[in-house]
């Protein structure tokens, strides 16, 4: 048997090799396949570990150690290409080059970037060297947009340790309506891996604390949200630090204190405190106790300044003869002295107080006059008192100079004013009761009280008080009112921002101040003319009917615009990149102007002067644009003058604006080694540590490509083959000479 079966194998093999068989494969040539090595430069890699190396460091210390034997696995099949990226990517000749100061860090998109530059060229893999940090506003950035077929192995370069750090995130700045006009700062601060520790957050001028707030830290992952106030004392443009500190109390306890990251502990901001003056103009159609506590009330604050026109009668309507001994003069004069100008029979006798009162006649007819002011109060005044032509103005006022008017009631306004229907109507937030569908009583003269809204607590301009209990208390302890004009309904995306109450239903819930956006500017109504009544029903020592005053006038003149402004200004600007100005320019009708002789000049934190050149543009009527880069952190400030063809000076404005170094890369930068393993996943990889460098290098697959060479081998050519044939041979032979049989 054995050897029919050594005898009929050396046939078989013998016909098997006479038959030449062979084997086909793809051979892939040498340096026709790449891998792309992507090395991540941004600034977290800066960030130092528990043993005080930081990411960067450790990742070219490993790569470095094993790169001949690493290089070497890979180079036996494909070509290597290096690059390294923060926002985009750059080629990368060696790994000294890295200096880890990109401010931003996008890994998708350097993975699609890297394979956009190989287009045409067959890529085997894509290595990514990174911490896992990806801060990026490119809404390509999400797994989604890496590229199919193409394998993504990534390699951690820091050490899931454990995490501590606390920063400062969000950071919102607004200058508050309430009275003596405190800034309020709104910061969110973000504490990881500090559970049972303590922490202050403080506002600094200087070295000075101006305001702090003490925050209690409970778990290990927590989301703050701190609000500080405080009132500047200096004049100018003025630079605020906020900072978040741990406190030591810990540390003397023995519990450890390690915040990792200290660069974003703290935030810098400017407020604009120079010296302003708003001007106001008060219309009443009769003499009223509300215009005179008004004006006590404004003249509390220096920057708010009010002038009053009074009608004290108005302008008869027809002429009535009388004898002999009448004449064309008011009768409201008779008795006076007649050497004295006295005005006509059918002209309105007003009374004029105020800075301006020599200036105006009555109420401006020219837009130029009008647009010097800031706000426009209609105190119980008909329609009847303006012409159309000066209703009309009023409206241009609100919608082209972006000034603000209230409407206060009374039993001469609104509804009862004949004001349902006109042009004002139109501006006001709330609708008044047509002529047609009007009650009996439009105004009530029942008893009736006054709570502000959510809405206007928020603000500021209807608080007496920063706590909501405290406000709350002291408007219950508010005294009762008497006299609200009513109407038909709040129109949509007005604010209410106060509210009546009362034992009677058809004074619940009614709105007494409402606010609404009228083109650039703003209207309100005030469903009374008769406020005063507080301050008679509060002791004489309590000043909360003038501060409401005060702070209500704030918040409808702080944001009117000047006729030359700076639009879309940021908050903070990044040193180094390059930033967008736009500037329009607007006479004193506020009419756009084009052809000016435009100058700007930018000072730095150190006090260089630089010119800046600008362009007008010529997409929109009466813009000017202008590129800086600033090269400094600190605070920068503007100087832009424009001239017409008769150098005349059309506008002048002077701004300011903050430079800080971008800090992006340090928000949330702990290590994300489950984002890394997502993104090898989601391209059929593998997410490795620094020390499995050589297991990478065996991981890479040679993919399957029909441009490669084709590889014919012959078996018979094998010295494998003939070495089995002959032994089999020799042992037959063997076999048989025992058996006597050779």
């Amino acid at each position: 048997t054995l050897l029919v079966t050594l005898r009929t194998a050396i046939v078989v093999l013998v016909l098997f090799l006479v038959l030449d068989p062979s084997v086909i494969a793809q051979r892939i040539r040498p340096g026709e396949q790449f891998v792309l090595l992507l090395f991540d430069d941004s600034q977290s890699m800066r960030i130092a570990g528990r043993d005080g190396q930081t990411r960067g460091e450790r990742m070219v210390a490993a790569y470095n150690a094993s790169k001949e034997d690493f290089e070497t696995r890979i180079a036996r099949k494909h070509q290597l290409g290096l690059y390294r990226f923060g926002g985009s990517i750059e080629p990368l000749q060696d790994l000294s080059a890295l200096d880890f100061d990109r401010s931003e860090s996008n890994l998708v998109g350097a993975v699609v970037g890297a394979l956009s530059e190989f287009q045409g060229t067959p890529v085997s893999a894509v290595i990514v060297f990174s911490d896992g940090v990806q801060q990026t506003e490119d809404p390509a950035s999400s797994l989604e947009n890496l590229p199919e077929g193409v394998p993504v192995f990534t390699v951690g370069v820091d050490t899931s340790s454990s995490w501590s750090d606390v920063e400062i995130g969000r950071l919102s700045v607004k200058r508050t309506d309430f009275d003596q006009s405190p800034v309020s700062v709104s910061i969110d601060v973000h504490s990881s891996g500090l559970a049972r520790h303590e922490a202050v957050v403080e506002a600094m001028e200087g070295k000075r604390v101006v305001a702090s707030r003490n925050i209690e830290i409970s778990e290990d992952e927590q989301e703050h949200e701190v609000r500080l106030q405080f009132v500047p004392t200096k004049e100018g443009w003025k630079r605020y630090q906020v900072r978040v500190r741990i406190l030591d109390r810990a540390a003397r306890a023995g519990a450890a204190i390690n915040d990792r990251i200290e660069v974003n502990n703290s935030r810098s901001f400017i407020v604009d405190n120079r010296k302003k003056t708003y001007k106001v103009l008060y219309v009443s159609g009769r003499p009223s106790w509300e215009n005179k506590f008004v004006r006590r009330a404004l003249d509390g604050d220096d920057q708010l300044t009010m002038t009053s026109i009074i009608a004290i009668s108005n302008a008869a309507p027809k002429f009535v003869f009388r004898g002999k001994s009448s004449n064309l003069t008011n009768p409201l004069f008779d008795g006076f002295d007649e050497d004295r100008d006295r005005p006509r029979y059918d002209e309105a006798v007003i009374l004029r107080l105020g800075p301006d009162a020599k200036k105006l006649m009555g109420y401006p007819s020219d837009a130029r006059q009008l647009f010097e002011y800031d706000l426009v109060l209609f105190g119980d005044v008909e329609k009847e008192f303006f012409t159309s032509d000066q209703l009309d103005l009023t409206r241009d006022f609100v919608e082209k100079r972006g000034g603000s008017l209230l409407v206060m009631g009374g039993p001469n306004s609104f509804t009862e004013g004949r004001y349902s229907g006109s042009v004002i109507e139109g501006m006001l937030p709330i609708a008044m009761y047509p002529d047609y569908e009007m009650p009996e009583v439009v105004r009530v003269e029942k008893a009736f009280g006054v709570q502000p809204t959510m809405e206007g607590s928020v603000s500021g301009s209807w608080s007496f008080a920063t706590d909501h209990d405290d406000n709350r208390a002291a408007w219950e302890n508010m005294p009762l009112l008497f006299g609200l004009n009513r109407f038909l309904f709040v129109r949509p995306g007005a604010t209410v921002m106060a509210e009546t109450f009362s034992d009677d239903d058809g004074l619940e819930g009614q709105p007494f101040f409402a606010v609404q956006r009228y083109g650039e500017g703003k209207c309100a109504i005030l469903a009374t003319s008769d406020t005063w009544q507080w301050q008679l029903g509060m002791d004489e020592e309590d000043q909360k009917h003038e501060q409401l005053w005060r702070q209500t006038v704030r918040n409808l003149v702080h944001e009117t615009p000047s006729a030359v402004l700076l639009r879309n200004k940021k908050d903070e600007y990044t040193r180094g990149e390059p930033a967008d100005f736009e500037f329009i320019v607007r006479d004193a009708l506020f009419d756009e102007r084009e052809g000016l002789q435009c100058l700007l000049t930018a000072t730095s934190p150190s006090g260089v002067e630089i010119g800046v050149s600008l362009e007008e543009s010529i997409q929109e009527v009466g813009v000017y644009t202008a590129r800086f880069s600033p090269d400094e952190s600190g605070l920068y400030t503007f100087g832009f003058s424009a001239v017409d063809e008769d150098d005349e000076i059309v506008g002048l404005l002077n701004e300011a604006f903050l430079v800080e170094a971008d800090r992006k890369e340090f928000l949330k930068a702990q290590y994300d080694a489950e984002f890394l393993e997502r993104v090898a996943e989601s391209t059929r990889a593998g997410f490795f540590t620094l020390n499995r460098l050589s297991e990478l290098a065996e991981a890479i697959p040679v993919p399957f490509r029909r441009e490669a060479e084709e590889v014919r081998l012959h078996l018979w050519h094998e010295s494998a083959f003939y070495i089995v044939l002959v032994s089999m041979m020799m042992m037959e032979w063997y076999l048989r000479r025992r058996r006597g049989q050779a």
